[in-house]
């Protein structure tokens, strides 16, 4: 398995913008990790956001299926080893053969993080 994390970070709150507030990141490399970070950190200083903000995540074609299951499928890093489910590791392998068909060597994935408020800032939604 490809060096896969569970990842927070600590970002501003999204109604009062001062605090920050530990936000699910998901499972990335520290590669992503970094990249995920620059990119939300640099939509919410436009500021004007929506509370979930889409950003883009790279992945080698060794790293896809492995991303796929940990993120979009809710396998554990354990489960990974060797109980995936026949139908999802089918489904994760047409979807990789279809996003390297062309020969490319890497492939985007929209990834989503849901910003939160805290509970200090007095701010309803």
């Amino acid at each position: 398995m490809t060096d896969f994390q569970y990842y927070f970070q600590k970002l501003p709150c999204f109604n009062c913008k001062k605090n920050t507030v530990s936000i699910d990141l998901g499972w990335l490399t520290a590669a992503m990790k970094e990249d995920v970070s620059a990119q939300a950190s640099a939509i919410i200083a436009k500021d004007n956001v929506e509370p979930e903000v889409s950003v883009n995540v790279t992945c080698t074609k060794d790293e896809a299926r492995d991303y796929l299951l940990l993120n979009f499928y809710g396998y554990s890093e354990e489960a990974l080893e060797n109980q995936v489910k026949a139908e999802d590791e089918q489904e994760v392998a047409e979807e990789i053969a279809d996003l390297f068909d062309d020969g490319s060597d890497v492939a985007v994935f929209e990834h989503e993080i849901v910003l939160l408020s805290c509970t200090d800032c007095g701010i309803d939604n």
